[in-house]
């Protein structure tokens, strides 16, 4: 159940949630909040993130001025096109590379960005220091803290990959065995890191002994990430990406996050009259899957680093484009036929999202992430510190939009939102769940914003997932009539994974801040 609170709400990690209020609390800000708890999940829950995490984003509302920073992470720059052997591929995404190499072990590190992310939010935007937000981190590492059945369960999913991994074996076993939910974790070597961190600054980790130690292990043992690579990164400030759906302003980040994917499909619920099938659970279903998978088609064919290759934003953002897209989309439904259709991509995720408003009612949403589950399974030795896999977030093949290349960066599934009305704080909103992300995201908004249905049931109400191909995935709570429908039009009905990612949100109401937590997490909200 979703719960309202008068000052200030966060949502994001259930253990971390409670530290971002005591910063709240405290007189700090949003950002301040979502900073202080992404540094404290990379400890307590290191499958979704770390500073050695390859990256994310960050939208925010600060006194009614919307703005992000890019602190993705890019591609070393000795990679090249051709640096993984594909063994399977679908010509676009959906590559499987020779023993995983671009998701497990030393080159599927890129140039991790998280670090860097977090200083520059909390001087552009903060109240506080980098060094009173990894207070909370540094104590965790060293007094220890509780093993939740989320990393007890991501340990046992993972442990075959850690065996691979000395060091990461030792970290996360408990006498060679899976932890326990409720056992006591500790990384004292990454409160020796955090703490050098906090009395040098954040260059120490790109710069210093600490980027000199991990480039040498990396180097050793195959991986291609240099000194150069991480002193020359930079987080960025960047303009968001905009659109307007029925009388809200929706912000996100933009390429190379999924920002633009969100904001679209926002665009194509208002304009393909989304409504009009509002009472009708087959068609709403088939709207939404079409509207999905309009918004993929665009991904699959022009989405790359733009700072890389030319990427027609002007275009694909057009009222022309959108226009042309919404009613082609309103035809599919009211015909009951399928649009076209591409094939699949192959990722997995390990993420995390935290949203908070504060007393000023400032929003923030941050998503970052490690790639897959614990990133690349490598830890550097005698530091605690886990290694992202941003290598699996680019095309392995050659000749791509998406491909590999050096200083790259590569397309994600984040994208975290703010939504304005009137020019007024309205929602921050963001989820973790890999390519659902974006799909789900555009499903809770076009409930609460098109079809105007409250909060609590837009985040908890039953969702489709496409992915510009010809399967679906529908929850069962959508009922029978809505699979059948679908199959009977020409869609393959797949049961194998979760239709949903897990959306966390906050809503500006005339009560107060609606905190909400996707039901399928079954956390709590916390707020004062």
């Amino acid at each position: 159940m979703a719960a309202t609170f008068e000052f200030g709400a966060v949502v994001g990690q259930p253990e971390t949630d409670s530290a971002a209020v005591s910063v709240l609390k405290k007189g700090g800000n949003a950002v301040d909040a979502v900073v202080t708890a992404a540094l404290l999940s990379g400890v307590v829950s290191p499958q979704s993130s770390g500073i050695g995490g390859f990256g994310g984003f960050l939208t925010v509302c600060i006194d009614g001025e919307v703005s992000c920073i890019d602190f993705n992470t890019v591609a070393p720059q000795a990679a090249h096109p051709k640096m993984f052997q594909v063994t399977r591929s679908d010509g676009r995404f959906g590559s499987q590379v020779r023993d995983y190499a671009n998701e497990l072990g030393y080159q599927a590190i890129s140039v991790p960005g998280v670090l860097a992310g977090m200083d520059l939010a909390l001087e552009k935007f903060g109240r506080i220091s980098l060094a009173d937000a990894l207070k909370p981190s540094i104590a965790a590492c060293e007094k220890g803290f509780r093993v939740s059945a989320n990393l007890a369960t991501a340990v046992a999913e993972c442990e075959a990959r850690m065996r691979q991994f000395p060091e990461t074996a030792k970290l996360f076993l408990t006498n060679d065995a899976v932890p326990k939910s409720g056992d006591r974790g500790k990384n004292p070597n990454l409160g020796k890191l955090l703490t050098l961190i906090a009395e040098k600054g954040a260059r120490e980790f790109y710069e210093g002994r600490t980027a000199d130690r991990m480039v040498k292990h990396i180097e050793e043992n195959g991986g291609i990430l240099s000194k150069d690579d991480l002193a020359s990164y930079q987080a960025r400030v960047v303009e968001p990406i905009h659109s307007i759906c029925m009388e809200y302003d929706v912000y996100s980040p933009p390429l190379c996050s999924a920002g633009v994917s969100l904001v679209q499909m926002c665009a194509l619920a208002d304009e393909a009259g989304l409504d009009v099938f509002e009472r009708d659970a087959p068609k709403l279903a088939h709207g939404m899957i079409e509207i999905i998978r309009a918004s993929w088609m665009d991904r699959y064919r022009h989405f790359g680093d733009p700072q890389k290759i030319k990427v027609p934003m002007d275009t694909l953002m057009s009222d022309i484009h959108l226009g042309a897209t919404a009613r082609e989309i309103h035809k599919y439904v009211e015909e009951g036929t399928r649009g076209q259709a591409l094939l699949r991509p192959l990722y997995t995720g390990g993420t995390t999202h935290i949203s908070a408003v504060d007393v000023q009612r400032n929003m923030a949403s941050l998503t970052l992430t490690h790639g897959p589950s614990f990133g690349s399974c490598v830890t550097i030795p005698r530091t605690g510190l886990v290694m992202n896999a941003g290598m699996s977030r680019f095309d392995p093949g050659s000749g791509l939009k998406n491909s590999v290349s050096g200083g790259k960066a590569p397309i994600t599934n984040m994208c975290p939102a703010v939504i304005l009305r009137e020019g007024q704080s309205f929602m921050s909103i963001g989820a973790s769940g890999g390519t659902r992300i974006p799909s789900s995201m555009f499903q809770v908004l076009a409930r609460r914003l098109v079809l105007e249905e409250d909060t609590e049931w837009s985040i908890s109400a039953p969702r489709v997932h496409s992915e510009g191909n010809e399967w679906v995935r529908v929850e069962e709570e959508f009922g029978e009539a809505a699979p059948a429908y679908l199959k009977s039009i020409g869609y393959d009905l797949n049961k194998k994974g979760s239709a949903a990612a897990n959306v966390r949100l906050i809503e500006v109401t005339e009560d107060g801040l609606l905190a909400a937590y996707d039901p399928r997490m079954k956390a709590k909200e916390k707020g004062y």
